[in-house]
């Protein structure tokens, strides 16, 4: 064994002293001289056999190479190998990993205990008729929510509606509505101005588009009923007849 190994194992120098097989003893060297090699700081296996050998009675240990080998020496913690038995070595921190290892293994007891019991996995509390606890109910209806249907919209109930022949504005079709197509204020201002307005040519049938002119652009809107204009040339129209 070499110095740097027996002075790593000073701390269980006691326990190393009884062991009477020489196959175990290099089998313990072996072990610190791998630990050694793989980056572990001496101080930190001292530190290791020390406080493990102080948890124990000298009576208990039965067989010392045995816990030395199987007990003193191993790493204990998580897959970080900075990690040493839930403490980090470099910073003395709690380890994050093995918190939330103890935490899963808590989870997992506790899941086994309520189903166990008869209850909810998930809240502890006693299943209903269905199987299924008041809690798991309420979460599938929050995270699943019923949609509510929409009302089919209705036509309005009473005589047709339409659009004036002239502004477009919404007009019950009734009474006069039915022969020209306007609504009350477009048919009194026609009748104001009927006896000044050359009435307009009406559109020709087939004809898609406004006849008037955006400059010397030909316009592209559609003509309103029974007129050759869109809506636009038309107020035109009406501005230069007041006018």
């Amino acid at each position: 064994m070499s110095p740097q190994i027996y002075a790593v194992l000073e701390p269980v120098h006691l326990l190393l002293e009884r062991v009477n097989n020489d196959f175990v003893v290099r089998q313990i060297a072996r072990e610190v001289g791998r630990q050694l090699r793989e980056g572990t700081d001496a101080e930190r296996l001292r530190h290791r056999l020390t406080a493990r050998f102080a948890k124990v009675m000298l009576s208990e240990i039965r067989d010392p190479g045995r816990w030395l080998l199987g007990v003193a020496l191993p790493r204990w913690g998580c897959g970080y190998h900075d990690c040493e038995a839930g403490v980090l070595w470099s910073t003395s921190k709690d380890c994050e990993v093995c918190a939330e290892i103890v935490q899963d293994k808590a989870a997992a007891r506790r899941r086994a205990q309520r189903i166990e019991q008869g209850l909810c996995p998930e809240h502890g509390t006693r299943p209903g008729p269905g199987g299924r606890c008041v809690d798991c109910v309420l979460n599938d209806a929050i995270r699943n929510p019923v949609p509510v249907p929409v009302p089919a919209q209705r036509e309005p109930e009473g005589p047709p509606r339409g659009s004036c022949g002239d502004c477009g504005a919404r007009i019950v079709v009734i009474g006069r509505a039915l022969e020209d197509g306007l609504c009350k204020l477009c048919r009194e201002e026609a009748a104001v101005l009927g006896s000044a307005v050359v009435p307009a040519p009406t559109a020709p049938a087939g004809q898609e588009t406004c006849s008037g002119r955006n400059g010397e652009v030909p316009c592209g809107r559609k003509p309103l009923p029974s007129r050759t204009v869109c809506g636009v040339h038309r107020v035109q129209e009406l501005t230069k007849d007041v006018a």
